[in-house]
């Protein structure tokens, strides 16, 4: 059955709504990687999580549901990228060429301390400070 522009819309409504799907669900899972080998293991996850769903509907014959499982992996990939906090691998070239999470590319270069600030918000604890306001030396103990 050939749906023309309705198949069209409808398609585009179900990657859509993958999208937004796909960023809470991107969320939830960056929360839980620590360090970058986590990362990359749960991008892998994901991508072939998406392979094994966009063959399962390939084989029921519901061709439009392919978009929302597109958008859903792509939503979930921006997602975990913009919760980690931190440009790893391909996206660390993508936003030091188009000039983009400054923030992002800046954590990267530090990546102890990046590990430290994810692995504090991870398990609800105070994130490390990033410069002492107490003096080093021997006024340190009068508080000046």
């Amino acid at each position: 059955m050939d749906l023309g522009f309705a198949g069209a819309v409808i398609a585009l409504l179900f990657l859509f709504f993958g999208i937004f799907a796909g960023v809470g669900a991107g969320d939830i899972l960056a929360k839980r990687c620590v360090t970058r080998g986590e990362y990359i293991r749960m991008n892998v996850v994901v991508l072939a999580a998406g392979a094994l769903l966009t063959a399962v509907v390939c084989l029921t014959g519901l061709f439009m549901l392919v978009m929302l499982v597109f958008g859903v992996m792509a939503g979930t990939l921006a997602g975990m990228k913009m919760t980690f906090g931190e440009s790893v691998g391909p996206w660390k070239k993508a936003d030091t060429a188009f000039c983009v999470n400054k923030d992002h590319v800046r954590r990267a270069k530090d990546p102890e301390a990046a590990e430290a600030a994810r692995r504090a918000r991870r398990d609800g604890a105070p994130e490390p400070e990033l410069m002492s306001t107490m003096a080093a030396g021997k006024d340190a103990k009068k508080g000046r």
